[in-house]
């Protein structure tokens, strides 16, 4: 509990309840407006109390964050990866196409000035 009696939190308490304070007296002041006749004041009327809601939210998470005590959450289960397994190289000689162009791109690094259409094969 000393932790939160630092400097730095008393702050925050303070800065929290200043924050709830002047969103209700905003509250009260469009719920004035509101009965006198200015409709859109209705609206603020119940926003002002949320947006109070909300820094009390921020803040008790804040604190919990600070304790270590929020719930944590289950994450997700571990990727298994899958390596692909190994394809066996292809035996030479089983696909005369492969050959043949093998052969092409031979005579080509053995010829570099000629081209592919000057093949012989």
């Amino acid at each position: 509990m000393r932790q939160f009696l630092t400097p730095r939190w008393v702050l925050g308490h303070v800065l929290t309840l200043a924050g709830v304070a002047v969103c209700l007296v905003a509250m009260a002041w469009q719920y004035r407006r509101a009965t006198a006749g200015n409709m859109l004041s209705w609206a603020y009327t119940v926003q002002w109390p949320l947006f109070a809601v909300f820094v009390v939210f921020l803040w008790v998470r804040a604190v919990r964050d600070a304790r270590g005590t929020r719930p944590q959450k289950p994450g997700p289960a571990p990727l298994k990866i899958q390596r692909p397994a190994a394809v066996p190289a292809a035996p030479p000689g089983d696909d005369p196409e492969l050959e043949q162009y093998n052969r092409m791109l031979a005579w080509l690094a053995a010829n570099p000035d000629r081209r592919p259409k000057d093949f012989p094969g």
